[in-house]
């Protein structure tokens, strides 16, 4: 895992470089001034040699100017590099999502991936610029330090750092324990951000059931465990704190006591006792800055923990060595012999499932929830790798495509439209980046929502707002067919796309659909059997499969099917579209 975090800081190796020769000029006239000190105070006043002291402070004053200019460029530069750092941890994490499976989404809630590439590698940011900077600064100070009051006096000097050593190692051995309980910090606080996401996009269906009272009290019971959590991560920095500045105490004891008998019987002046005792300050300083922050450090790496979790997530949906790209699709689409089981659940959806859709028919899917119609759907673009067998689309087996282009000749209108924050022009155009007005004008048109967004004030620059809250259901439904009609792709995925829309509002809808349907592949699932009279084939589902098929004229004959008594159920007011 250090590994992995090294391989991040030294991309930047120029950034680092700066950073690293700036501390160590910081460091250098850290070291210089106590220098300075002790020769005044040896040689210049015994001397009195005034115009030594003199020059001395002259040259006190300039490293002062140059010590401020250094510390404004270390943060600067600092910020610069945490930064960048930030930045390309942040795009790989972006780019990690767009390719990990569903069932990622499926296992993880929103809230808490957005802590993984937000809070989580601020703090990580942070621990790079400050944390990384203070321990460089006490690892220079320490060994120049070092060497400087060796030439002073050996004995006295390696009896102080004995003392900083029984620090370091107390420090480390409280690391692990203190990495757990941060740790368990961090994951209650995303589960708090989890919940707080959560609230905010159901806000309207909050206050039409009145139940604010009840988010609310959700909302104080995770506080109450990240409370509880952020308790125990106080009090381990709170004892850690302690038990250092006790450290540092004691050993600002034993300098006075053990240098103050060595002036007393003459084996260093008071000189000597004030360069250590500067140089023992000048050590402390970031030593106390590495304690104070150890709590950015400890959760700075507990978040990059976190974060290189999201990243070494497995991809086991990914192009083969040899993939092809799809050109010219016909649309034949035929399931061999196909076993699926979601990763998060036990119960197999599909079970050595077979069909055939030949190109440029119309194929409904129907039967009870829990069949695996939308599965079925959803393994045709590969969202989910199927456990065995095979599903072609003219001949090739799907996993042979190549996965972008793939997908790119594959149209998929689901029940729950999706709106981008931006424009209708905006939204329209995802369906084929790039496009030019006239085909933008023209899927508006073909979706039947042209006339509507003519009617706005500002027309296609019409802002929609979050996910669309300014537009009706039909709206947002008919921008979704629009871009289905910009991306004009040969086999089209129909997922409930009707079924949360009124009668009249799917009535019109459903002209724009049959608009969109002709000359291509189609495959329809569906609850309300009205939608999908006019498919060339209907396929009834039950858990076992393929109970059914045939067209609707077909299977309304038999009286003793589940399709005759699936329409019979719907149509006469038992069960609900």
């Amino acid at each position: 895992m250090f590994r992995k975090f090294l391989d991040y800081i030294f991309k930047y190796k120029g950034n680092m470089a700066l950073v690293l020769s700036v501390v160590a000029g910081i460091t250098t006239i850290d070291l210089i001034l106590p220098f300075f000190s002790r020769q005044i105070l040896n040689v210049y006043i015994p001397s009195k040699n005034s115009s030594a002291i003199i020059n001395g402070g002259i040259i006190f004053l300039v490293l002062i100017i140059i010590y401020t200019i250094l510390n404004f460029t270390q943060a600067y530069l600092g910020h610069i590099w945490g930064l960048r750092i930030h930045q390309d941890m942040r795009e790989r994490a972006f780019k990690k999502l767009q390719v990990l499976p569903f069932d990622y989404f499926d296992k993880n809630k929103v809230g808490i991936i957005l802590s993984r590439i937000t809070s989580d590698l601020f703090v990580t940011s942070e621990m790079i610029h400050h944390g990384l900077e203070d321990v460089l600064t006490f690892l220079l100070v320490s060994v120049v330090g070092f060497i400087l009051l060796l030439q002073i006096n050996v004995s006295i000097t390696l009896l102080i750092f004995a003392f900083i050593f029984m620090q370091l190692t107390a420090t480390a051995l409280a690391r692990k324990h203190m990495q757990n309980i941060f740790r368990r910090a961090r994951e209650k606080t995303s589960t708090v951000y989890a919940k707080l996401e959560s609230s905010i996009s159901a806000v309207r269906l909050t206050r039409a059931f009145a139940n604010e009272n009840r988010e609310l009290e959700d909302f104080q019971k995770g506080a109450k465990l990240q409370e509880k959590s952020a308790k125990q991560t106080n009090f381990a920095l709170a004892s850690f704190s302690a038990v250092n500045n006790f450290f540092t105490l004691l050993l600002n004891i034993v300098i006075l006591t053990i240098s103050g008998i060595a002036v007393i019987k003459g084996k260093i002046n008071y000189g000597d006792l004030l360069a250590y005792i500067v140089y023992f300050n000048l050590l402390m300083t970031p030593m106390k800055l590495i304690i104070r922050s150890f709590e950015t450090i400890q959760e700075g790496w507990v978040s990059f923990i976190r974060f290189q979790e999201l990243i070494d997530e497995p991809e086991p949906i990914k192009n083969t060595p040899n993939a092809v790209e799809v050109k010219e699709v016909k649309g034949d689409i035929s399931f061999d012999n196909v076993t699926f089981t979601y990763e998060s659940g036990t119960e197999t959806v599909l079970k050595h499932f077979n069909l055939d859709i030949p190109a440029g028919k119309m194929v409904a899917l129907v039967g009870p929830s829990g069949v695996g119609k939308t599965t079925i759907a959803q393994l045709i673009p590969r969202f989910y790798e199927i456990t065995s067998g095979n599903i072609y689309i003219d001949k090739i087996d799907v996993r042979d495509y190549d996965l972008r282009s793939l997908r790119e000749n594959i149209g998929y209108v689901q029940q729950d439209v999706v709106i981008f924050w931006g424009t209708i022009k905006d939204n329209i155009e995802y369906g084929k980046l790039g496009a030019t007005d006239l085909e933008i004008v023209s899927a508006a048109k073909h979706a039947g929502i042209h006339d509507f967004i003519m009617s706005m004030p500002d027309g296609y620059n019409t802002f929609v707002g979050e996910r669309g809250v300014k537009l009706s259901g039909g709206q947002k439904q008919r921008i979704s067919l629009a871009r289905i009609f910009l991306k004009n792709p040969r086999v089209l995925i129909l997922d409930e796309a009707t079924s949360a829309l009124d009668n009249l509002t799917e009535a019109v809808i459903q002209e724009n659909i049959e608009k969109l349907t002709k000359n291509r592949t189609v495959i329809v699932v569906a609850h309300r059997l009205s939608t999908i009279q006019q498919s060339d084939e209907i396929i009834v589902l039950g858990k076992e499969g393929i109970v059914e098929s045939g067209s609707h004229n077909e299977l309304i004959k038999n009286e003793e099917g589940h399709y005759f008594k699936l329409y019979n159920a719907q149509f006469n007011g038992f069960i609900g579209g």
